[in-house]
């Protein structure tokens, strides 16, 4: 990938965004894959999640209009914790400062996921409406999922993904990513089946997922090659250079140096590179014909300081 574009792209995002994809110290072309994908699964995301809290939304504003006999049962309505009513309160005032009547649809829509999510903990347990509401929303479910203990915790799992991706935070860390977005269209059926279809049919994230960081790593290099080929930095005066793409170690193979007809490759452990790094030297046995030894220029003596700011070691061969 060319180094330039990659400078261009950090001084716009901040360094500090793109910290979160290199800090097991990964070059820029992962960092920056690592970056695209997570924003790929994120969008990938977006519309089972879309689809699932427009569906509780609707579902819960439904069931409080039967119960308190109309739309507006936000005026009427009792027994709401505190929380719940000042909710209510920033909503009203959110429309009314922006010029628009308070209207049932638009206080369905102001009023956040939380506030809905919030009906199933345990302070609307001892009133009976959280029962009451898992069971109108949620009549697709197997009666033990409608417990308000598993709906809770179900949604503040949901909440905190939806919320970190409209944040545009890392997901990709995540290992059960693949057990969160079935949770979502599971949850989705057990509301509205036929919007489960359409969730299915519109669903982008299971192929998006199981590609992992090739496709990106590809787009990079494709989009924005090295200009200057395979070396992306040759060490002044010497015959190493650092390399970006994969090679091929084998007879008859193409590398920064033109072609050879042998080689290996040595995959570095962390106690090699500690080792290079305090100044020690690394003896290499390429294919048992010759010994290779691989040193850092400018390390210091066993003992002394080093710098951790080290820009990277080559592969001998």
């Amino acid at each position: 990938m060319n180094p330039a574009f990659f400078q261009q792209v950090e001084s716009i995002l901040a360094p500090e965004r793109l910290d979160a994809y290199r800090q097991d110290g990964a070059d820029p072309r992962t960092t920056l894959a690592r970056y695209i994908w997570n924003m790929a699964l994120g969008e990938a995301l977006y519309c089972p999640l879309q689809i699932a809290e427009i569906a509780l939304r609707n579902a819960l504003h439904r069931f409080l209009s039967n119960r308190c006999g109309g739309e507006c049962w936000y005026d009427v309505i009792a027994s709401l914790p505190l929380w719940q009513q000042r909710q209510l309160s920033e909503a009203r005032q959110k429309l009314q400062a922006s010029g628009k009547p308070i209207t049932p649809g638009r206080m369905v829509a102001e009023l956040h996921l939380g506030f809905w999510t919030g009906f199933f903990n345990k302070c609307h347990a001892s009133t009976g409406l959280g029962h009451a509401l898992a069971r109108f929303a949620f009549a697709h479910a197997p009666r033990p999922d409608r417990d308000l203990k598993k709906l809770d915790a179900r949604w503040k799992r949901i909440r905190d993904l939806r919320n970190r991706i409209f944040h545009h935070e890392r997901i990709i860390h995540w290992k059960d990513l693949d057990a969160q977005h079935a949770s979502i269209l599971q949850t989705t059926a057990w509301i509205s089946p036929a919007l489960h279809e359409i969730a299915l049919a519109l669903d982008r994230f299971p192929a998006i997922l199981h590609s992992g960081l090739s496709p990106w790593l590809k787009l990079l290099d494709r989009q924005w090659p090295n200009p200057s080929g395979l070396p992306v930095k040759p060490a002044p005066n010497c015959n190493m250079a650092i390399i970006t793409e994969e090679i091929e170690a084998s007879m008859g193979a193409e590398t920064p140096f033109g072609h050879r007809w042998g080689g290996d490759v040595f995959h570095l452990a962390t106690e090699h590179i500690l080792a290079l790094q305090t100044g020690r030297t690394l003896a290499l046995d390429v294919q048992n014909e010759y010994i290779a030894f691989l040193k850092c220029a400018g390390a210091p003596t066993p003992g002394k300081e080093i710098n951790t700011n080290s820009k990277g070691l080559g592969h001998g061969g």
